[in-house]
């Protein structure tokens, strides 16, 4: 069976990245959005709409925190078991920062769902790159001729 290939950007890109969704992650849990509240279940009805956003944004970063060291030299599970710390982490550290804000409160029950979410991340990464292939993506300068 042959495997999907995916390019892996450059390291810098990749934990660019990292920090974009960890950037966005944090502006979002300390500004209250414009209209919050107004959508008050999520996807089938069944949880809160913060419920599903939590979950998908610490799955998120997980994901992107995995992407971002595909090529280390630690052993798969040990990068997943640090990826799971780092989100859970990130995400224990936002809860104490809400819990010093009036317009926010710090929750439980949101470090849960944020565990969840990067422990769901983490098992489907390990399992989808049985099926893939990475390949380092070059630089574009490698890649031109020079013009003659």
């Amino acid at each position: 069976m042959d495997r999907v290939r995916l390019p892996l950007v450059p390291r810098a890109l990749r934990l660019g990245g990292v920090l974009a969704v960890a950037a966005t992650i944090l502006y979002f849990s300390v500004v209250t959005p414009p209209g919050s509240g107004m959508i008050r279940t999520g996807p089938f009805g069944v949880l809160p709409y913060s419920t599903w956003l939590h979950g998908l944004a610490y799955a998120g970063l997980a994901v992107t925190l995995a992407y971002a060291f595909q090529d280390s030299a630690w052993r798969d599970r040990t990068v997943l078991v640090v990826v799971f710390l780092v989100a859970v982490g990130y995400g224990g550290s936002i809860e104490l920062l809400q819990s010093t804000l009036d317009a926010r409160t710090a929750d439980v029950g949101d470090l849960l769902v944020n565990a969840i979410g990067a422990a769901a991340a983490a098992v489907c990464w390990r399992v989808l790159t049985r099926w893939v292939r990475f390949y380092r993506v070059r630089r574009a300068a490698d890649l031109e001729t020079p013009v003659r």
